[in-house]
């Protein structure tokens, strides 16, 4: 367990850092995608914000912690139609520079066993 308190929108902001970095760099179009999404659905960008800086703090080791215990989170507290809701803007940000690299395809394969989508 990671020493990151998740709550239902810190889960979804570590899972949104986790498919957006997939490649190793956030480029333009995912972030950009990022803050469309989270504005049309009237979400707190400071959370998101607060989120991302306590992340960048952590070890490799501990921000693996944290995605994980992020899913697990989900798997536990959402019902499956906010599963299938997280998962389909988590795909969104990944499509969102238009190619969907192996990382992003297995992170969202991953996310589908997970949550039994």
């Amino acid at each position: 367990m990671s020493s990151f308190s998740l709550t239902d929108e810190t889960a979804i902001d570590v899972l949104i850092f986790w498919i957006e970095s997939s490649d190793g760099a956030i480029s333009f179009e995912e972030e950009s995608a990022v803050k469309r999404i989270m504005d049309n659905m009237h979400y707190d960008l400071q959370t998101y914000r607060k989120t991302l800086s306590h992340l960048n703090a952590l070890s490799t080791e501990g921000i693996k912690e944290a995605e994980n215990d992020a899913i697990e989170y989900i798997t536990r507290n959402f019902s499956d139609r906010r599963r299938q809701l997280t998962y389909s803007l988590l795909e969104s940000i990944a499509t969102s520079d238009s190619k969907l690299n192996k990382t992003e395809e297995e992170k969202l394969e991953l996310l589908k066993k997970s949550w039994g989508l």
